[in-house]
């Protein structure tokens, strides 16, 4: 495995990886002649980008479990309400 820089950070991408990527980038563009290095350029800007994505989803997945997990935790007590109490009291006074 390279290391290939990206313009924002260092990402680890295989060699076979990217040639497989530039691969079909370049059958999809109909196979023009002269275009190996452009082909290789495009295919690590979308195989860097897809790592990107794939750990921005990560984190954000890992924020949501652990957000989960935290309100389970939280133990919920009932609250009594004015209306209620007021209304118990009123039934009491006109018993009497």
């Amino acid at each position: 495995m390279k290391n290939f820089n990206s313009s924002n950070s260092s990402l680890n991408l295989s060699e076979n990886a990217i040639r497989e990527a530039a691969y079909y980038i370049w059958k999809n563009n109909g196979c023009p002649a002269n275009t190996s290095l452009s082909d290789w350029n495009a295919a690590i800007n979308q195989l860097s980008s897809m790592a990107t994505l794939n750990s921005a989803a990560k984190k954000v997945s890992s924020t949501k479990t652990s957000s989960c997990k935290a309100s389970t935790l939280v133990k919920k007590t009932p609250v009594k309400t004015a209306a209620k109490t007021n209304s118990k009291t009123a039934k009491k006074k006109s018993s009497k």
